[in-house]
């Protein structure tokens, strides 16, 4: 069963600790949280409050570099809250330019993900909008190529709504990935324009209920709201846990 969770980057902005964050995502239908960073608060403070509200670590977006380079204080951190999922939040499009760039990227992250799987984790890669250029002469895209180039040792965290600001159909890629999909950002983005890359659900071109249908066939395990970009965490908050409890309902 698909469960609702929100990557905690969407609330950066509200005049709260994380630990206190946390507390608010548990008053409303949210089930999970994923992290992007810690703050100021300790691992054990926030096990301490997973454990009090009954959230689960969804997993956590970490930084390439800081794998590269604080990789084992960073297992630690996320091994004592009880996060078992690493996510690559992006590798830059430097790293999906051409096939050869795409393949040096395979190589890393799936090396990465050994190692973190030695180390009881799970890696995942978030994709941008960026992966979906074409790649080369026969109109491969990137992300396929990319996709092609790595195996299930790497799960896939799939937005479905930079993928739409990219120029594919979302749905046919929560399909063809199904078997290496377990995390799917529902976002929404109207295409063209940095400034929205992300929208409130229901404000751009993003077919939330075919996604949402998808992402249950796909037989994933949390479907994860973000809006980077919210200029009032705590109206989206609001909102978007409604709307994605609807969803959830409807498939």
């Amino acid at each position: 069963m698909v469960r609702p969770a929100i990557q905690l980057y969407t609330l950066r902005g509200l005049d709260a600790s994380l630990t206190e964050t946390l507390h608010r995502v548990a008053d409303t239908a949210y089930e999970g949280v994923e992290f992007a960073g810690l703050g100021e608060q300790t691992p054990e403070a926030v096990a301490d409050v997973l454990a009090e509200t009954g959230l689960e670590a969804v997993g956590a977006h970490v930084p390439l570099e800081t794998l590269r380079t604080e990789y084992d204080e960073t297992v630690g951190a996320y091994r004592t809250v009880g996060c078992e999922r690493i996510v690559v939040p992006t590798y830059g499009e430097e790293g999906f330019a051409s096939v050869a760039a795409v393949e040096a990227t395979a190589d890393e992250l799936s090396s990465l993900a050994d190692r973190l799987r030695e180390d009881g984790f799970e890696t995942h890669y978030h994709n941008h909008a960026y992966e979906f250029a074409a790649v080369d002469g026969d109109g491969e895209t990137a992300y396929d190529a990319f996709a092609t180039r790595t195996d299930d040792r790497l799960g896939l965290e799939f937005d479905v709504g930079l993928a739409r600001h990219g120029g594919v159909d979302p749905t046919a890629y929560l399909d063809r990935y199904a078997d290496r999909i377990s995390l799917v950002h529902l976002t929404d983005t109207v295409p063209g324009d940095d400034d929205t890359l992300h929208v409130e659900l229901g404000e751009g071109v993003v077919d939330l209920p075919a996604c949402a249908r998808a992402a249950v066939d796909a037989d994933a395990a949390w479907v994860v709201h973000e809006n980077g970009l919210t200029t009032d965490p705590a109206a989206t908050l609001a909102s978007s846990t409604d709307r994605v409890a609807a969803l959830l309902d409807e498939t």
